[in-house]
């Protein structure tokens, strides 16, 4: 049980009106101390429970424990008295600061009555991704004259995944330049295992009845088959740059956000045209995942992609270590980084002249940095703009194909624009 501070100012009310009444012989005094003893008295009778016995349970925590960035949740907390008698309860649900309650309240002061049941709603959103933890709900039983409050921690901590907002990727084909032999999207130019017509030659022992081409057959009066442009798959690495010193924004809107999405919609697609897959986040940890392929492969990648946490506790050097002591030759390495940091580019371009196939896509951080500061000064945008077109230039020279993305517009139509300039180059 915890004394609130009107129970701690009647108190030294009563002891000083004593105190004085003696001194003074002034029945005003005793008059104070007489006074508060009464207020005790009355207190005495709803002065908190030994236990608080409230039932406390989540509605939403069986239901969903998974959403993307900015949708919006609704946490119900169902509340029940168990007593025989009305009470007054503040009920708190703790929130991480990112968490922005868009609709309702997660702080009440609720009254039930014996036996009574309520519940407690609000809307919540998260702008970041990455792991939350809502809870536990704190309970404070309240007398009515706030004299007394006594507190207990109830129900279960609700824990949220947040995954990256992915995009579509309906028109952009990206895929490695060498190719593995196993099968996947990407035609190799040679005759193998496929769906695209090559070639038509003599029937040999053991090829299949749906292999036949039964009209040159018919022509020919004797068995031909079908040859097919063999389709296989290759290595993609994504790197993700999560340097704090490098990232620029504020918590909420930052170049870090769009990496991520960025990293979310090229897993799907990648995947999805069955290559396999790798990823390095670098921050405060190192966290990469070795090339795979599936459905499960890609829930691993989104599970690395939430628990990241920006930092510098790892050298640039290490993505690149990382790389050649672990990761295939010859993959389609993608970093995904700002290029703010010189250290970083540096790395790249050692990567590039290297057995890699090298892209860089980077979110634009001076269109985020427009967005947050009201005074821009020109010079310095200047001077920012002229600086990345070097680091571009440079890269570009060096073999690597540069993606300069605006991140308040959709990756697929910057990334089609470059892939064809591939192309034409």
């Amino acid at each position: 049980m915890k004394l609130n501070r009107i129970f701690i100012f009647l108190t030294i009310l009563a002891v000083s009106g004593g105190i004085l009444g003696n001194i003074f012989r002034a029945w005003v005094f005793f008059t104070l101390t007489i006074s508060s003893l009464a207020l005790f008295v009355i207190t005495s009778r709803v002065m908190p429970p030994r236990k608080i016995l409230v039932s406390i349970s989540r509605e939403s925590y069986e239901r969903r424990k998974e959403i993307y960035v900015d949708d919006e949740l609704e946490i119900t907390i169902h509340l029940e008295n168990d007593e025989r008698k009305p009470m007054v309860l503040e009920v708190k649900d703790l929130l991480p600061s990112l968490v922005e309650v868009i609709d309702g309240c997660n702080h009440k002061v609720i009254k039930l009555e014996a036996n009574e049941k309520k519940k407690l709603s609000y809307t919540i959103s998260c702008p970041a991704t990455g792991k939350i933890d809502i809870g536990p709900i704190k309970v404070r039983y309240i007398d009515p004259l706030n004299l007394f409050s006594k507190e207990m921690d109830a129900g279960e901590e609700m824990t949220l995944r947040v995954l990256p907002r992915g995009e579509e990727m309906q028109k952009v084909d990206i895929h490695p330049s060498y190719t593995k032999h196993w099968l996947g999207d990407i035609k190799s130019k040679s005759i193998g295992v496929g769906s695209e017509f090559f070639s038509l030659r003599e029937y040999h022992p053991g090829d299949g009845l749906r292999d036949i081409n039964w009209k040159a057959t018919a022509r020919q009066l004797e068995p031909f088959t079908n040859e097919y442009e063999g389709e296989k798959s290759g290595d993609v690495i994504l790197v993700v740059d999560g340097y704090k010193k490098g990232i620029v924004g504020t918590k909420r809107h930052n170049t870090l956000r769009p990496s991520i999405d960025a990293a979310a919609s090229l897993a799907s697609s990648i995947l999805s045209a069955r290559n396999r897959l790798g990823l390095i986040v670098s921050g405060e940890y190192m966290n990469w995942v070795y090339p795979g392929t599936g459905k499960n492969h890609y829930h691993k990648i989104m599970a690395n992609l939430t628990q990241f946490e920006e930092g510098g506790a790892w050298d640039l050097e290490g993505v690149r270590d990382l790389l050649e002591d672990f990761f295939p030759r010859k993959s389609l390495i993608i970093f995904i980084s700002p290029l703010t940091i010189l250290e970083f580019t540096e790395t790249i371009i050692d990567l590039s002249r290297k057995e890699y196939d090298v892209m860089v896509i980077s979110p634009d951080p001076l269109k985020i940095e427009k967005e947050l500061v009201d005074e821009y000064d020109e010079i310095a945008e200047k001077f920012c703009l002229t600086e990345r077109e070097n680091i571009k230039e440079r890269l570009w020279a060096a073999g690597t194909v540069v993606v300069d993305w605006d991140p308040n517009e959709p990756l697929e139509p910057a990334l089609e624009e470059v892939l064809r300039y591939k192309e034409k180059m």
